[in-house]
């Protein structure tokens, strides 16, 4: 494959629901999360690494401490509640000079995080979506209320 993509959810059972919807498609996906055991991880991991699984589906607190260069797409399924952790999951993309993308889903349970999303954002010179910033000046929810994505490039040098 050209590249890994690290799907995170914030939940347990989410990466178990997404990842069955995503096998049931066909798609080559694996996921790992603190209840499984040590052993299926470890299996999971591998094969994602190896590219046979090129799709994990992790949470923030088992994914944290794996290095696994390769990854081409961050996707923030479940955006985190915190610029810090945002900061963490789009760091697994891109590694060593290597081009890599992010795309985040927002939803109306974001609006905590969207000045800090903006303004990091715009500190990086990424585009920032319309909706995205009127989601700053009008986080009651003018703007559109549907799921929206974010998409982002990311070049580290």
């Amino acid at each position: 494959p050209d590249g890994l993509a690290l799907v995170f959810v914030e939940t347990k059972r989410g990466a178990d629901v997404l990842a069955k919807f995503l096998c049931q498609l066909n798609f080559p996906v694996t996921s790992i999360h603190g209840d499984r055991p040590q052993t299926e991880r470890e299996h999971a991991l591998q094969s994602f690494r190896s590219g046979r699984t090129p799709i994990l589906i992790a949470t923030a607190v088992a994914a944290r401490g794996l290095d696994i260069p390769n990854v081409k797409h961050v996707i923030n399924f479940d955006l985190p509640s915190d610029i810090e952790e945002y900061v963490h999951r789009i760091g697994r993309t891109g590694r060593m000079g290597q081009p890599g993308s992010a795309t985040s889903f927002f939803s109306e349970k974001n609006q905590n995080v969207v000045r800090d999303l903006v303004e990091l954002l715009r500190e990086s010179k990424q585009a920032v979506p319309p909706w995205l910033e009127a989601r700053v000046a009008y986080p009651s929810g003018s703007a559109s209320r549907r799921n929206k994505n974010i998409n982002n490039n990311v070049n580290k040098k």
